[in-house]
């Protein structure tokens, strides 16, 4: 399956449960971690409608947005990060989780 068509799938699965828990499926975001894959794959996943994307490792974050991986979409730092790798990080992304 693509990174298209699973996007699609999952975008589908999401409106399904919005509507069964009375949300509206435009309220809900898809942030898709993007953990150990290339910025080819993250640019597809943007522009096949992935509202952010999510990375845990500082090293991958810093690589992949010289490559200009994530525009078009903001970037969450998800997870553990050391003291000494803040520096790093901050203002680099639009949310640390």
């Amino acid at each position: 399956m693509s990174i298209q068509e699973n996007v699609a799938s999952i975008r589908q699965q999401i409106r399904q449960a919005a509507i069964a828990a009375g949300r509206d499926p435009q309220s809900i975001q898809l942030c898709a971690a993007t953990k150990m894959n290339d910025a080819e794959n993250v640019r597809q996943a943007i522009a096949a409608g992935v509202d952010c994307c999510g990375e845990n490792r500082v090293q991958e974050l810093v690589a992949k947005q010289a490559e200009n991986a994530y525009a078009g979409a903001p970037v969450h730092f998800i997870g553990h990060l050391q003291t000494n790798k803040v520096k790093q990080v901050v203002g680099k992304v639009a949310l640390i989780q």
